[in-house]
């Protein structure tokens, strides 16, 4: 009764009222999710809908103050809602679940809330639930931390900028070439023992990323294309030493990793042409120190050769006896000591032979796990400045609040974060409109589709193609063309009908299928393009098709330098790696950097937009 009173006496009767009759979802129970939680709950919101994929690590405990050592394994959401029960008023319903798995979480299950708190650290994930909130006009509280860093952001669906209207730091990528065969950094020698050697060794998968028929190899010579595939089949191999808990065996697993397999490579001469070649690991190092390690070194220190080939001599064994307990698969945990160790030394040994620094086992955890230094101060102030500015998105939930009252909401940023003054920790600049080039919330209209799984087996493409055309105005002769969102698959277009007789069954549509209908027509002015989410709903007997204002848009003529306009997509479901993104293509390395944050536009930014603007349009 204390509570409810102290609330009354801060937001009022109607205030309160509006809070205990606000249904809102909070995606992630993390670092921010836990603070977040806890304020929602001391608010007194009705009801919180929790959804966490993730299990508790050990290296959560120090800032997930909702969670204690007997937590560990144990699914976030549903551990967070035990621990705050005894003092909450809210109805609390826990999910542990991938909020981009559209079989479990379909769209109508999102248009009970009333709200969206994103409490994520997921690029893919925040992408995703932006994009629902658009679909269903949800306003949105976006937020995220990363160490002294943060920010909190109210989106209103056009009416605000969305999450992806100001462009985000992608993850840096790795080629393959340049992981298996030349690395030159620290990061690439850890990428190929966590990545590589760890999963060949120690999981039961079945290489799914080294699908011969569909890899790019990032580079063309041919040699060094068939000593990778080749390398990777003799790993095999060596698993069997694993499983079979073979230790006399290990003095060969070092040989055929460092000095057999490098051999191989240097007799591919073109790799070596402007790179150092590597050393072969010496016989005798490996004979000397096949051996446990008979003391122990700070793992703040980089370790010698010796030592390093003794502890993965114990790491290789203790992993090997863990395979047979364990089911023959162990995942890479940072804060799992065996598998940390195993990556750290096999890591560091490559270094060593392709002349790289190597590093601590220390500096290694950081990368492997990539870890960005986490502080729990700066989520209690980010989940705390979400609390309070839903409360003013509550105030403007009301449809005939004017735009004006909305652009009036502010985002907050910590100091660091936001670049925008030195005398102060937060700032909090007023949230600005859409941007006119994002690719989500403004270059496309958006819709949901309601169908029936009988309806997709009996209408096909050809069917739904004209259902499209005379709800929206295009002419039976009109070019068009319509795209699977999800794998960027053409279903049609005014040259490709392939698959017009087939049934929207056969190509797939299930629930949350979104294609995007583009105006392909050689007119000046053309539709704008339509995303149509599909909603299975078996108590319909016929498709329907939202109702939609679709504005007529200059036709853009392309330009020199290539720009991409192309509308972003996000996977329905599946995890994303966070640590680390290895590709098939070009031999640009960089390093992993997952900082996400959200940053004010910059004044380059709205420079171009206003040069834009002032540009004399072309016919």
């Amino acid at each position: 009764m204390a509570r409810e009173s102290s609330l009354i006496t801060i937001i009022g009767e109607d205030g309160y009222a509006r809070i205990r009759q606000t249904k809102c979802l909070l995606v992630g129970a993390g670092g921010i999710g836990s603070e977040l939680l806890k304020d929602l709950i001391l608010m007194e919101f009705g009801e919180i809908h929790i959804v966490d994929l993730d299990t508790i690590d050990l290296s959560n405990l120090n800032r997930q103050f909702l969670f204690r050592q007997r937590d560990i394994k144990q699914p976030k959401s549903t551990t967070a809602v035990k621990a705050v029960q005894s003092f909450s008023n809210s109805k609390l319903v826990p999910y542990q679940g991938n909020i981009m798995d559209t079989t479990q979480f379909p769209l109508h299950w999102f248009k009970q809330f009333n709200i969206i708190f994103n409490a994520l650290d997921n690029l893919a994930a925040r992408r995703y639930v932006n994009k629902i909130s658009q679909f269903l006009s949800l306003p949105l509280l976006e937020s995220g931390t990363a160490g002294f860093d943060g920010y909190i952001q109210p989106i209103f669906p056009q009416k605000t900028e969305c999450f992806d209207c100001t462009k985000k730091e992608t993850p840096k990528t790795f080629p393959v070439c340049t992981i298996r065969s030349t690395p030159s950094q620290p990061i690439h020698c850890i990428v190929w023992a966590k990545n590589f050697l760890f999963n060949q060794l120690f999981t039961d998968e079945d290489n799914k990323s080294d699908d011969e028929e569909n890899k790019e190899w990032g580079t063309t010579d041919e040699t060094e294309i068939k000593r990778i595939k080749q390398e990777t089949n003799e790993l095999k191999s060596l698993q069997k030493i694993i499983l079979d808990k073979d230790f006399d065996r290990i003095p060969y697993i070092l040989q055929k990793l460092f000095i057999d397999d490098i051999a191989k490579l240097l007799l591919i001469e073109n790799l070596w042409k402007n790179r150092v070649k590597p050393l072969l690991l010496d016989e005798s190092i490996i004979k000397n120190n096949c051996h446990d390690a008979k003391e122990k070194i700070s793992s703040n220190k980089v370790w010698d050769i010796n030592y390093i080939i003794q502890n993965f001599v114990a790491a290789t064994k203790k992993l090997s006896q863990r395979m047979e307990r364990e089911g023959s698969h162990i995942e890479f945990d940072k804060d799992d000591e065996d598998t940390l160790m195993f990556v750290a030394m096999a890591a560091n040994i490559r270094a060593y032979i392709f002349h790289i620094p190597m590093k601590s086992v220390f500096d290694i955890k950081q990368i492997a796990g990539n870890i960005i230094p986490a502080i729990a101060t700066t989520n209690a102030i980010i989940a705390g400045l979400s609390a309070i500015t839903s409360l003013r998105v509550l105030n403007l939930l009301d449809k005939f609040a004017s735009l004006n009252d909305v652009t009036k909401l502010n985002m907050a940023f910590t100091a660091m974060a936001s670049n925008m003054t030195t005398n102060r920790y937060l700032s909090n600049p007023q949230v600005a409109p859409p941007n006119c080039k994002c690719p989500v919330c403004v270059q496309v209209v958006r819709g949901v589709v309601q169908t029936s799984e009988k309806l997709n087996a009996s209408t096909t493409l050809k069917d739904l193609i004209s259902l499209l055309k005379t709800k929206y105005g295009y002419q039976e002769n009109d070019d068009v063309s319509i795209l699977d969102i999800k794998d960027q698959r053409l279903l049609f277009d005014f040259d490709f009908d392939d698959l017009n007789d087939q049934t929207l069954e056969d190509l797939k549509f299930i629930n949350g299928t979104i294609i995007l209908l583009s105006d392909d027509s050689d007119n000046d002015l053309i539709k704008k393009p339509v995303e149509l989410y599909f909603n299975i709903n078996n108590n319909v007997d016929k498709i329907v098709l939202p109702d939609l204002h679709i504005p007529v848009i200059e036709q853009k003529i392309p330009q020199d330098n290539n720009e991409e306009n192309e509308v972003l997509t996000v996977a329905e479901n599946g995890e994303i790696d966070q640590d680390v993104y290895i590709i098939d293509g070009d031999e640009s390395v960089s390093t992993v950097d997952n900082n996400d944050k959200k940053r004010p536009r910059e004044k380059e930014d709205l420079e171009e937009i206003i040069q834009i603007a002032k540009a004399p349009k072309t016919s």
